[in-house]
């Protein structure tokens, strides 16, 4: 039985999680056409190999596309390479909402797996789960013979990004990660999984990422459901990606790593060098720190450098990336799902925990 008196709030995850909502936030000066036109010479630059697309057909007949397996060309039996699982908002079910990201990582040397999974609002966070997890099961059960799976990545956005402990632990319980490991969440919604995430090591590595004017998922989301619940990680950043402002706005809204050109309520989704260097350059850079020991990579990773690249070639700088080690939330903040609001959205019968 499901929880129906909160469907009516539940109908909101619909439009403001998905990350191809057309709306469009107002502004005197939008500067969507001032896009970066280079990126990182190092990190969150494409790399040397071509990517296949492999599709496989989930068997839940719920689930709206197929699992996408990003192979990089290099990835052979005798060279088996580390996996990336990504974790997709709420209704961005379409790779291509996410393609530049994917792609980028696999152009690096690393096996990427984009699992969908239903936006039917009739179904539990459970099944939803379990989607996701089946999904990054049938990946490794078709393409294992060139992944190694001990050494794992795991990144998200928004619901995804919350799933993202639920989705290690489960990863660890079937060996993968054995090694190295790493979860990067990007403006995570709310955590439904175990109540103990106890068996996910203190060496693995952790970035939270939040953007400073999301009007979608309040930042106490993130402090209460992803950084609190992994205290043990030693090796962990809370990054801040701010709007840049000066005659317009580059907004640092809910939908900052979407790279489709899509565009949502707060004004995200357009690739420019908030993508570049604030989500690409850590993402790639986490992963070789974790996968490679590259300590050349790690300030990266964790955003200490604070690079954020430019508008444009010769323009000005974009706002720096803020790095801390404990979570730095915006007090202005005015998000549609509040942490205070946690318990309606859990499925029925569920604790809320």
């Amino acid at each position: 039985m499901r929880r129906f008196f909160s469907l009516t709030s539940m109908l909101f995850i619909l439009f403001v999680l998905l990350p191809t909502a057309v709306t469009i936030k107002a502004q005197a000066l939008a500067c969507t056409q001032l896009k970066v036109t280079t990126l990182p010479y190092d990190y969150g630059n494409f790399g040397r190999f071509t990517v296949t697309r492999q599709s496989i057909q989930h068997p839940n007949g719920n689930v709206p596309a197929p699992v996408s397996v990003f192979l990089p060309s290099n990835a052979t039996a005798e060279n088996r390479l580390p996996v990336v699982f990504f974790a997709h908002g709420f209704g961005g079910f379409q790779y291509q909402i996410y393609e530049g990201l994917l792609q980028q990582l696999a152009s690096n040397g690393y096996i990427v797996v984009f699992a969908p999974y239903t936006p039917n609002l009739l179904t539990t966070h459970t099944e939803r789960y379990e989607q996701m997890w089946k999904g990054f099961q049938l990946a490794v059960q078709q393409y294992g013979s060139v992944m190694d799976t001990t050494k794992i990545g795991f990144a998200g956005h928004s619901y995804g990004g919350g799933a993202l402990p639920e989705l290690a632990r489960r990863g660890l319980a079937s060996g993968w990660g054995a090694n190295k490991l790493f979860l990067f969440a990007m403006a995570p919604w709310y955590a439904w999984g175990s109540s103990d995430y106890s068996s996910i090591p203190s060496t693995a590595k952790l970035v939270v990422q939040v953007y400073w004017d999301d009007g979608t998922n309040d930042h106490l989301i993130a402090q209460n459901d992803v950084w609190n619940r992994l205290p043990q990680i030693t090796e962990r950043k809370w990054q801040v990606i701010r709007t840049a402002r000066t005659f317009c706005a580059l907004n640092a809204g809910h939908g900052t790593p979407v790279t489709g050109n899509f565009t949502d309520a707060d004004g995200g989704g357009i690739t420019n060098a908030q993508d570049y260097w604030g989500v690409w350059r850590r993402i790639h850079a986490l992963a070789d720190y974790t996968f490679n020991n590259n300590n050349a990579a790690k300030d990266i990773a964790f955003g200490i450098d604070g690079r954020m690249g430019r508008w444009r070639t010769g323009a000005r700088h974009v706002t720096p990336l803020e790095a801390t080690d404990s979570p730095v939330l915006n007090p202005q903040q005015t998000a549609r799902f509040r942490w205070s609001d946690r318990c309606i959205y859990a499925d029925f019968g569920t604790p809320c925990r």
